[in-house]
């Protein structure tokens, strides 16, 4: 069998077993065998015709492909598969790639020493090096994200051999290995850092002050920068003659090991201009830290808001020593960017189940931090009050297209206007270029005077002219003009922005218009090219390619690696063309996203990124009476929103599936989503809602005769009568709940409720029927595997210890429950029994011990942002303080303990802690004060109707009259 070898790494080379190809001239000839053996699909004649002759019509790329298929198949036929509308490379075929084997040297995480050096033989040159064809800038837009990805992996591979070949004394090859990777890259400051000490090292101390020379002229001409202190120090000891071949160590490995201080802000813009005033401006104010905290760019939309606030975050990068923050305001949800915030910091707000919690732990955690916040696109100052952060150290930096709302901010206001039109010119001339713009002055100065002057209106423009590269400037100026008489009664403004908009829409194909359509139903969020391929029932490759070809014409950007976003404008303009009737598309996109929770309902940090487009298109879902598909999202989500505490996304959700299981008169899952719906508010403390919920719940399951439901919700109407200290109430509930879980022999629901008849003893101050329930139900939990619920009964086990004042069997139970939920990695649980441990230990006088468990427990609750229970925690420690003598501190956490305690709402816990400041108080002479917060103890305590609290403020009360 013949062998085809492709070589692609450098200027490509195509042969037959080992003899190149002769006969096989036309570049879009061997374009098209490229193309097909790296992507080894099925690719349509139309797709391929629009690849490599996409400036011509259809009929004459289809003309072209049939004749660059002839010679294709008279030299290489064996190699392909050709169809009657459809081209691939043949997979029985013997076919070598030097791409594949690159990549393969390089898959794995830790490459080893012969894979690092047989990729670096492979590697002899950029991908397609200088292989351009003309008049096909969709073959363009496919070559440039490889090339650079296969550059990166290049100059990874050769610093990590030129730091081994540092290591093991083999300068002359680790200098070649540098020597190459300066060529590919001569303005890493790494590189030159690598060669400067492989020089020294080898005796050429004068070539490697040379190099330091040529680093700093690089760095400065390229980057505008100056070497770091780190190139500094080693040109200053091989000056001074210090580098010690046994002592020198090769420098840290360069990126793309990610930075630990988060760094959240998009790339530069390529084509910045024309702000550079403003931007320096705008970087001086944010530099000093007793300015004005909070500005705003303030300007119409497409006026280049955004790509200003990017170039100045990169600017003041190095100002903010904990990092620099970014949020989509307009489309975001609060929840999911303070979630994501809190990850970048190794924070788990997961369990943080309201936005007001949620927002109160990030405060906290950036309360000693020095940070950036960038909200890009803001509409709405309730919608950003959560993001907004305390303390002098932070700043932030909005863009709106309001001043009025910036003004209410607070904010120093920088309105953008227009570009003047040099600078509209300049725009137009860093992407087409000078030559280009030159030749047509005026048809220039046409297209930027009709554009208004507005970057987004001018980008995109030129963009379509740069993909054509023969069309007359004079000629795009002439389309504008005729479309923008067209939409004459637009405002000025928007006329330029959909002036350009609308000329890109004409000039696609129909291919790319329905992709570009179609990505209106994403409205600006981000996405995935398997998501919208689903939605465009397409393959992923051929979506992919569409997507690169819009994202080369500004009319979409690269979110990430994986992902695509579009602007607020062109995503509005988007849904307009995708026009009123599109329940098919919305079906698709509906089911898209339900199987994604489906295969992803375990697997949280894949539903993470997903969770706005999945919750719009559950709601899509109940807008076009798929009320079946919004069942099933229901049932797949519901674990992820308990498990995640999103329970304000659960109660929205529950309310579409209710009005859906109603519509398909299904009475069971009516029922059921009535008593999830009920957990989500009792979670959020919304008792009411929790009660009705849960109330028409229970009636519904009564109807068709449910028993195991009827029990559930006896058991929950049971614990919003514990949180409401209505423990007669309560056990009415849980007597009703054990009665039905015995007659149906159910472990698991038994166990519950048992746990929580424990509790409400516990509460009643009724510690030995709270102990041999709290055993009962931890023999059924253990028999039955129940970990989930075994953990916070060993918890009560322990607590009731305390109560009891069995000091050795509190600490036996605490450990048994924090071996499990270490186990079971629950660091709510795993937090409390912490805060447990600090108690026993606390009473039994090992101070030490208990104020490393509080610290420990304090740490978790910090990561996952649970204020109540930091507000224990924070009380442990001034207990412990004040055990050790030290009533300052004592006081201070204490005060620290009641703040936190008041947000969120913890009454019986702010009733503890202020009876005991008012015990620190009194300690300290200070009898008015202490009185006003046992007053205030006193007050709570009735509220919640606790009869240990209100006794046990009264009693102080009354010691205090007596000894005044």
């Amino acid at each position: 069998m013949e062998k085809l070898e492709l070589t692609l790494l450098g200027m490509p080379q195509i042969k037959v077993d080992g003899l190149p190809v002769s006969g096989l001239a036309s570049r879009k000839a061997r374009a098209l065998l490229i193309y097909l053996a790296m992507t080894r699909q099925f690719h349509s004649r139309q797709a391929l015709a629009g690849l490599l002759w996409g400036d011509m019509t259809e009929t004459s790329a289809r003309r072209n492909l049939r004749v660059g298929l002839v010679k294709l198949r008279a030299v290489l036929e064996p190699f392909l598969l050709i169809r009657r509308r459809t081209l691939a490379i043949n997979p029985d075929a013997d076919i070598w790639l030097d791409v594949s084997e690159f990549e393969r040297c390089l898959a794995p995480n830790e490459p080893d020493l012969q894979q690092l050096h047989r990729a670096a033989a492979l590697y002899q040159g950029h991908f397609l090096d200088d292989f351009y064809l003309r008049d096909a800038p969709l073959f363009e837009d496919w070559i440039r994200p490889l090339q650079e990805r296969y550059r990166q992996m290049a100059m990874d591979t050769l610093y990590r051999l030129a730091v081994y070949h540092t290591k093991q004394k083999q300068y002359g090859t680790g200098i070649d290995y540098a020597g190459r990777l300066l060529t590919l890259e001569p303005w890493m400051e790494e590189a030159h850092r690598q060669m400067m000490l492989l020089q020294a090292l080898s005796g050429q101390r004068s070539a490697a002050l040379a190099q330091y020379e040529t680093c700093c002229t690089v760095l400065e001409e390229e980057l505008g920068i100056e070497p770091s202190d780190t190139t500094i120090r080693l040109y200053q000891q091989i000056l001074n003659e210090e580098i010690d071949e046994d002592e020198a160590a090769p420098p840290a490995p360069p990126p793309p090991a990610p930075p630990t201080i988060p760094f959240q802000v998009p790339a530069k813009s390529p084509h910045f201009v024309g702000r550079t005033a403003m931007s320096t401006q705008i970087t001086a104010a944010l530099s000093q830290p007793t300015q004005q905290q909070i500005h705003a760019l303030v300007g119409m939309g497409g006026v280049g808001k955004s790509t200003l606030a990017v170039e100045i975050a990169h600017a003041v990068r190095h100002v903010f020593a904990d990092g620099v923050l970014w949020a989509d305001a307009a489309r975001a949800e609060p929840m999911s960017v303070l979630e994501s915030w809190a990850q970048a910091y190794g924070y788990d707000f997961t369990r943080i189940g309201d936005v007001e919690s949620m927002a109160a732990a990030f405060r906290g955690m950036l309360a000693d931090k020095s940070v950036l916040i960038v909200l890009d696109d803001v509409i709405s100052v309730s919608r950003i009050r959560p993001l907004l952060p305390n303390g002098t150290h932070n700043h932030i930096l909005l863009t709106t297209r309001n001043q009025d709302l910036a003004r209410t901010l607070n904010a120093q206001v920088w309105p953008l206007q227009e570009l003047s039109q040099e600078n509209g010119r300049l725009l137009l001339m860093h992407i087409l270029g000078e030559q280009r713009v030159e030749a047509e002055p005026e048809a220039a100065a046409a297209i930027c005077t009709l554009l208004q002057n507005l970057p987004l209106a001018v980008e995109i423009t030129a963009q379509r002219l740069k993909s054509r590269p023969r069309r007359l400037l004079a000629d795009m100026a002439q389309r504008l003009q005729a479309e923008q008489d067209r939409l004459s009664l637009l405002a000025i403004s928007d006329r330029a922005i959909r002036t350009s908009f609308a000329v890109s829409w004409e000039t696609l194909d129909a291919a790319h218009r329905r992709i570009f359509a179609l990505l209106g139903l994403f409205n600006g969020r981000s996405f995935t090219a398997e998501a919208i391929a689903h939605i465009a029932e397409l393959d992923r490759y051929t979506t992919e390619d569409r997507l690169f070809s819009l994202a080369a014409l500004s009319l979409l950007r690269e979110d990430d690696n994986i992902r695509y976003r579009q602007h607020p404008l062109l995503a509005d303009f988007a849904r307009e063309q995708l026009g009123e009737d599109v329940g098919e598309e919305n079906g698709r996109f509906a089911s898209y996203y339900l199987h994604f929770a489906q295969k992803h309902q375990q697997n949280y940090d894949a539903l993470r990124p997903e969770w706005d487009n999945m919750m719009t298109a559950m709601e899509t879902a109940f807008n076009e009476e798929l009320w079946q598909i919004v069942i099933d999202y229901t049932n797949v989500l519901h674990n992820a929103w308990f498990a995640r505490a999103r329970y304000t996304q659960a109660r929205t959700a529950y309310s579409w599936a209710i009005k859906s299981a109603q519509s398909i008169q299904d009475a069971k899952s009516h029922s059921r989503f009535l008593l999830h719906h009920g957990r989500a508010c009792l979670e959020q403390r919304d008792y009411d809602n929790a009660e009705k919920h849960f109330q028409n719940s229970l009636e519904l399951f009564e109807q068709i005769g449910d028993q195991s439901g009827v029990a559930w919700n006896q058991t929950e109407l049971a614990r919003i009568d514990l949180e409401r200290s209505q423990f007669e109430q309560a056990q009415r509930h849980i007597k009703k709940s054990r009665e039905i879980w015995k007659q149906l022999k159910n472990v698991e629901g038994t166990a519950e409720a048992i746990y929580v008849e424990a509790r409400i003893y516990y509460f009643l101050g009724d510690y030995n029927k709270a102990k041999l329930l709290a055993e009962q139900a931890s023999r059924l939990q253990e028999e039955s595997n129940d970990l989930d619920g075994l953990i916070p009964t060993l918890n009560l086990l322990a607590t009731t210890a305390l109560e009891q004042g069995e000091l050795h069997v509190a600490e036996e139970f605490a450990q048994h429950a924090l071996n499990l939920s270490t186990k079971a990695q629950n660091k709510n649980e795993e937090a409390m029994i912490l805060d447990v441990l600090a108690n026993v230990y606390r009473r039994k006088n090992e101070l030490d011990n208990a104020k490393n468990y509080a610290e420990k427990s304090l740490e978790l609750l910090a990561t996952i942002g649970d204020l109540g229970s930091q507000a224990m925690a924070y009380y442990q420690l001034s207990l412990i303080s004040k055990s050790q003598g030290q009533l300052n501190a004592a006081l201070e956490l204490g005060l620290k303990s009641l703040e936190l305690s008041r947000i969120s709402e913890y009454s019986l816990l702010t009733v503890y802690v202020l009876n005991h400041l008012g015990d620190y108080l009194l300690q300290l002479n200070n009898l008015s004060e202490a009185r006003e917060r046992w007053q205030e103890a006193l007050k709570i305590g009735k509220s919640i109707n606790n009869s240990t609290a209100i006794y046990e403020t009264k009693r102080r009360l009354q010691l205090l009259e007596e000894t005044s």
